[in-house]
């Protein structure tokens, strides 16, 4: 009896609906679907689940499953869906949405950061978003918020397999972090380096002053290391474009020129090792840096560490701070730019083999389009995880703090729309307008959206890794003479066939400036 009633249920539903949609205007294909879906749903008690999947720092939160049914209680309501967050530790995310792809584990939607975009698409894992107009059709948030720009950019072949997050798309390359209580000791003056005193957040500076300030805080602190070094020197460190996501094949002059040089015999590349081998020599690096693999903001935590180099951001200051546990000083000593990869690096996709489709985007387009479900992603619940002050801001409820919070994993960057949550104290209210701006001013890499599919270098590919990770931490921790491990390792990549490599990294670059009309 019961389930005959739920069937009858579903079709006294269903014939509402269509002679609703016959004696009025026709239903939009999306609200469609959503009424249809809803029907469903309550003549069955179950609604259909979307899984969303992501990663963390530290896996999934405690507080998870009550802020997914926060979330549900929206999606129910608004798309007769309910989602699954599926938050996987970083360490081993890559492993596992890679092993649940390829089995045909229900997984939805997911992001390719750890992953990469062009193995994804070329692994068969991510679905055409165009195809059959299915973004256009259920994705209008989404639409409206990308800027086309970056949809173009995304874009492999000209089909758009992923769409960006809202974020700082450029970055402030070699950011050079210093624990302020560190510069008071040494009685820098930084307060009057800022040019704007209401805006204490990053000083445009040179290497010469960070020489200086090095210096006197070595003399100043002989038992603390001056100077946590890391991998990302170039990366992080210079507005060098390592086009297709490797340095085999870098822009030297990325806002100029399309040609694709050699970075291990660049004057740029060794002046940047020098430097370094110079610090290390003078004491400022540890001995044990090579092998201590703690992130570098951990270290600086922990006080052996007084400085360490990152990219930076509008309110950079703000997130670095909290995450040395102490106020930090941000030096920045090279130009805002937008790379190669800034937009793809870490894509959203619907999965290739995705069950529903249109369910998949909707709530996708919930999670870009709605606040509610985007704080809740974001945040967490309110008066719970995080409450919201007087002026706006939201910090963490009474006795709750980073190291007890139940729903906070430090991921808005990586979520599909930070620009529409709250704003966490200490930062500027209008922190998403200053990030546009950041975005829209910073230089732009001639490469900006270019991809490079290496999947016919890949034995090249995986000789030259194996030889720059021989020598990359050695060069860029400044533990060898640039002199003669920069020759060691040049010597060694160009019989792997580094040439090889540069060469056919340039020709589809030339053929990607070309369709796309770049000179």
């Amino acid at each position: 009896m019961k389930k005959f009633l739920s069937v009858l249920l579903s079709i006294v539903l269903l014939s509402s609906l269509l002679c609703t949609a016959a004696g009025a205007s026709e239903l939009a294909p999306a609200e469609q679907v959503i009424a249809e879906r809803k029907a469903a749903a309550q003549a069955s008690g179950e609604y259909d689940k979307v899984v969303f999947a992501f990663h963390s720092w530290s896996g999934q939160p405690a507080g998870t499953a009550r802020v997914q049914e926060k979330i549900n209680e929206r999606l129910r309501e608004t798309l007769g869906l309910e989602v699954e967050l599926l938050i996987l530790d970083a360490a081993s995310y890559a492993q596992n949405v890679r092993l649940m792809l390829s089995s045909g584990e229900q997984i939805d939607i997911f992001n390719s950061n750890l992953l990469g975009y062009t193995t994804c698409v070329n692994d068969g894992y991510c679905l055409d978003l165009e195809e059959n107009n299915l973004i256009q059709t259920y994705g209008q948030g989404i639409l409206e918020a990308i800027h086309p720009d970056y949809l173009t950019a995304s874009r492999i072949d000209n089909v758009l397999y992923g769409l960006p997050q809202l974020r700082d798309m450029a970055m402030g390359p070699g950011a050079y972090c210093i624990g302020q209580e560190y510069l008071d000791g040494i009685g820098f003056d930084y307060d009057s380096m800022y040019e704007d005193p209401d805006n204490k957040d990053i000083i445009y500076t040179d290497y010469d002053t960070i020489e200086t300030i090095f210096a006197q805080l070595h003399e100043k602190y002989p038992d603390k290391y001056v100077f946590a070094p890391g991998d990302n020197l170039i990366t992080a460190g210079s507005i060098i474009d390592n086009v297709g996501g490797d340095n085999f094949g870098v822009l030297l002059d990325p806002v100029n020129s399309l040609t694709v040089e050699n970075l291990f015999t660049s004057d740029a590349f060794k002046a940047y090792c020098q430097r370094v081998h110079d610090w290390y020599l003078k004491g400022y690096i540890s001995k044990d840096a090579i092998t201590d693999d703690t992130a570098l903001s951990a270290k600086v935590k922990s006080g052996r560490y007084m400085a360490m180099m990152a990219q930076a951001k509008p309110s950079y200051n703000t997130q670095i701070s909290g995450e040395c546990g102490r106020p930090m000083i941000v030096f920045q000593v090279e130009p805002d730019i937008m790379k190669s990869e800034s937009i793809t690096i870490m894509l959203w996709h619907l999965n290739q083999g995705c069950e529903d489709p249109v369910a998949a985007i909707q709530v996708l387009n919930a999670f870009y389009s709605d606040p509610v479900v985007s704080n809740l992603l974001i945040w967490g619940e309110e008066n719970v995880d995080y409450v919201v002050l007087e002026d706006g801001h939201i910090t963490f409820p009474q006795g709750v703090d980073s190291t007890n919070a139940e729903y906070y994993h430090t991921m808005n960057w990586l979520l599909p729309n930070q620009f529409i949550a709250h704003i966490w104290e200490n930062d500027p209210l209008d922190l998403w307008d200053r990030m546009v701006r950041f975005n829209d001013e910073a230089v732009k890499s001639k490469a900006l959206g270019f991809t490079f599919d290496n999947s016919a270098y890949a034995s090249e590919f995986s000789a030259l890794t194996n030889i720059y990770n021989e020598y990359a931490k050695q060069l860029l921790f400044g533990f060898i003479d640039p002199e003669t491990g920069i020759a060691e390792m040049q010597a060694k990549l160009e019989a792997a066939g580094l040439n090889t490599y540069i060469a056919a990294k340039q020709e589809a670059l030339n053929a990607w400036a070309e369709a796309n009309g770049i000179q």
